[in-house]
């Protein structure tokens, strides 16, 4: 009986250890993971409200912004140095991840308030800078354990992310209004604070991450090299790991096949994470070299072409870097570096830094003629990565071998994989429909790259000003797909899929923006052209389209997006040329976009002299002015017709969904 007992009492407390081990787990998981996620979403707001928001509305250039950022991020690093007593409590933590909790619900409670949001996402920004470290500094006094379990939470945060991003179509929650995005935000900060809430409870952090460490000391000490790969780990992680609608573009696939792919790709990142923390290994050199070489190699191929590419890139490309950086945060520094507050938030302080430089260095491009193409940034990222694992110190006692228990954190992340099915019986081809041919309603309308004349992001604004007039056929420029600096939206898709029309896209600066058509009628058959000169920072061209409008009817579209610098009408000089030359007098055509000039200017004389017939001059104004959607007093955006058709009715609403006015026109055959 006695040993029964005492058998008794010993399962009971197997299991009563097992189930708080389970629980520390979660709970170690989760609170970095979920604070992630709300620094990802603030970062996301932030980078495009710098220039969107802040920069169209106050007037103030991209190099301007960027060193104002860059200046303040190094304020807030430095700030957090300078007081090492607030890394000795948790005080730290509360504020930061807390507060990046708090804020991130006020982002969405006034999501409507443009400035304030923007505000909100600066601070909540400067928060999740200082989180990570604080985070780490104390989490490491449970040895590895702790920062093997930051480094799973931060991919967790990722794939939260992923699945958050993708389940409302690559259009961040951050900048909604609604019901669903307020009950989602609300939701995941109630959940954080909770879990903040449990590990203030600890009388230390570290006590919650009670582990099976081998060989591991008591104090794992910070890599301060790890610190400088967060940066251009993020970067490649926002740009195209982790980003649906570059997969989606260079793959040509619906986005929830490619929201899947993301996913899968980020999990696959996840097992590698787990297994190397559940398996035990010291510092391996050779597996960092090879892994890091293979990464820059598959990151060189800056535009996979095809389906079977974008896919091999991604998945290999996650599987690699989430390898190399729970191998760069498993080296421990010296100990002279490891306890050293200042050598933390100094790496800190550069990995942001570097984070930043980056994704402004990867945009700057399209503004001023820089001496480098934005792709060579991906592998230069990659091999910063690199560098940070291969330099760090090898310490020959450090051995990971964690409890099976961090495969909770896989397990964690399956369910997420519902939402891209979800997507995919929910997600809509769209159909074209036969047409009664003449009169046809055409309009063009440069979209801002989704952003209001106020900098807001708001593409439900966009759809419903296109669905009120109507149009048959809607030529749209400035259309960005997965671009970080206007939040990672596949615009095209999203439009098409809300108003259930065909779409034609035609890049121009790059695979991911450009020109677009959506029409409700069948495309019979299209083809790209470039437009001189090819050494300008926006790489500028056309689309010629023939659509079906039934009754043995066809129209002939041009749709483009002319230079933008006003002072430099000679290019556009040669633009109006080349477009010319490749009309050569067809009938039944119309010419669509944002023409960058002034009736009155040579380029546009150019295409009257050619026979081409301006809708919009016969209005008067200030009727026809479509620029700036604020205040406008200048025409940039026009539809020319071919000699054989007519205009029966022309309208230049106001609206302040886009910088821009749209122009609408019913045109009719004369024939």
């Amino acid at each position: 009986m006695g040993y029964s007992l005492s058998s008794t009492s010993r399962l009971e407390e197997s299991s009563y250890s097992n189930r708080r081990d389970t629980l520390s787990l979660l709970l170690s998981l989760c609170f970095p993971a979920l604070t992630v996620l709300f620094g990802l979403q603030a970062l996301r707001v932030f980078l495009p409200g710098l220039v969107w928001t802040f920069g169209d509305r106050l007037g103030i250039s991209e190099p301007v912004l960027g060193a104002i950022a860059i200046l303040a991020l190094l304020l807030v690093a430095s700030l957090a140095g300078a007081f090492p007593g607030l890394w000795r409590g948790k005080l730290l933590i509360i504020v930061t991840a807390g507060g990046l909790g708090l804020i991130r619900l006020f982002m969405q409670v006034f999501s409507g308030s443009t400035t304030l949001n923007v505000s909100l996402a600066v601070a909540g920004t400067a928060l999740f800078v200082l989180f990570i470290p604080a985070y780490l500094w104390r989490v490491r006094l449970s040895g590895s354990a702790g920062i093997g379990r930051f480094v799973l939470g931060m991919l967790v945060g990722l794939i939260f992310d992923t699945a958050i991003h993708g389940g409302f179509h690559t259009c961040d929650i951050s900048w909604q209004s609604g019901t669903i995005p307020l009950l989602t935000t609300s939701l995941l900060a109630a959940v954080q604070w909770l879990l903040l809430a449990g590990i203030i409870r600890f009388r230390n952090i570290d006590t919650s991450l009670h582990t099976d460490n081998v060989a591991d000391g008591a104090n794992h000490r910070v890599n301060p090299l790890a610190l400088v790969a967060v940066g251009p780990f993020l970067f490649l992680q926002i740009v195209v790991m982790q980003n649906i609608a570059r997969i989606a573009t260079l793959a040509d696939w619906s986005l929830p096949t490619a929201f899947g792919l993301t996913l899968l790709a980020q999990m696959a990142g996840l097992c590698i994470a787990a297994f190397l923390l559940t398996k035990g290994y010291g510092h391996n050199r050779v597996l960092m070299l090879l892994s890091g070489l293979a990464l820059i190699g598959v990151l060189a191929i800056s535009y996979p072409e095809g389906e079977t590419q974008s896919a091999v890139q991604l998945i290999l490309g996650q599987v690699l870097l989430s390898l190399l950086i729970v191998l760069v945060f498993a080296t421990p520094a010296p100990k002279r570096l490891g306890e050293s507050v200042s050598a933390v938030t100094v790496a800190n302080g550069l990995g942001m830094i570097l984070l930043l430089l980056f994704l402004m260095g990867y945009y700057v491009v399209y503004y001023f003629g820089l001496p480098y193409s934005n792709t060579v940034l991906e592998p230069v990222a990659a091999f910063i990565v690199v560098v940070c694992a291969l330099v760090s110190p090898v310490n020959t006692e450090q051995v990971f071998a964690h409890k099976r228990k961090e495969w909770l954190a896989v397990v964690l992340v399956l369910p997420l994989l519902v939402l891209p099915v979800v997507g995919a019986l929910q997600w809509k081809t769209p159909a074209t429909v036969a047409g009664d041919g003449f009169p046809v309603r055409v309009m063009t309308y440069n979209l801002h790259n989704g952003f209001t004349a106020d900098g807001h992001l708001d593409m439900e604004a966009i759809a419903w000003e296109i669905e009120m007039w109507d149009a048959d056929i809607i030529v749209l420029q400035e259309i960005s797909r997965g671009w970080a600096i206007s939040g990672r939206l596949d615009m095209l898709l999203w439009l098409s899929n809300r108003l259930d029309m065909d779409y034609v896209f035609a890049p121009t600066a790059d695979p991911f923006w450009g020109n677009a058509i959506l029409s409700r009628y069948p495309v019979l058959e299209y083809k790209e052209y470039e437009l001189s000169p090819r050494d300008l920072p926006v790489l500028r061209g056309f689309v010629k389209a023939v659509m079906d409008i039934g009754e043995g009817d066809s129209l002939q579209l041009i749709a483009t997006h002319f230079h933008h610098i006003e002072e430099e009408g000679s290019v556009r000089e040669i633009q109006s040329a080349e477009v010319i030359e490749n009309w050569n007098g067809a009938g039944r055509t119309v010419l669509l976009g944002d023409l960058n000039a002034d009736p009155h200017e040579p380029e546009m004389v150019m295409l009257q002299q050619a026979g081409l017939i301006d809708t919009v001059g016969t209005l008067e104004p200030p009727l026809v002015y479509t620029w700036h959607a604020a205040d406008p007093d200048r025409r940039l955006d026009y539809i020319w017709l071919s000699p054989d058709l007519s205009v029966i009715e022309v309208s230049v609403p106001m609206t302040r969904a886009s910088d821009h006015l749209p122009v609408i026109a019913l045109i009719q055959d004369l024939q």
